[in-house]
């Protein structure tokens, strides 16, 4: 996985965290073909620990290996930086947003948060 890639290239230069937040494509929801074919089934979770428990199969299904942040149910995180369905940001070290990527899944294009990051370490 490319985000892996990233990941650990940089990791001890920048501070990496994956937020989960809303569940993008859930049964009760707007579903995903693909996901139903894999067998990715979920409702949209209604507590903290039921996304809690969807995003910690999400990270391991996906073999992410940056650390993981859940998003409180109330969405604060998601209606803070408008991340549905996915999105990159870089921060630099004064918390000023260096890079905030396009929404995915189209956008998301993780070359380019690479080359953000190589530029903000530079």
């Amino acid at each position: 996985m490319r985000l892996n890639e990233i990941y650990n290239s940089y990791k001890d230069q920048v501070e990496f965290l994956s937020i989960y937040i809303r569940e993008a494509h859930p049964d009760d929801g707007w579903r995903s073909k693909k996901n139903i074919l894999d067998g990715i089934r979920y409702i949209e979770p209604r507590t903290d620990d039921e996304r809690t428990e969807v995003a910690t199969v999400c990270q391991q299904m996906m073999e992410l290996q940056m650390p993981m942040l859940i998003d409180s149910i109330d969405n604060d995180a998601e209606s803070k930086y408008i991340s549905i369905p996915m999105r990159l940001y870089l921060a630099d070290a004064d918390g000023n947003l260096a890079y905030v990527g396009g929404e995915g899944p189209f956008n998301f294009k993780p070359d380019e948060f690479e080359a953000a990051i190589k530029e903000l370490t530079a």
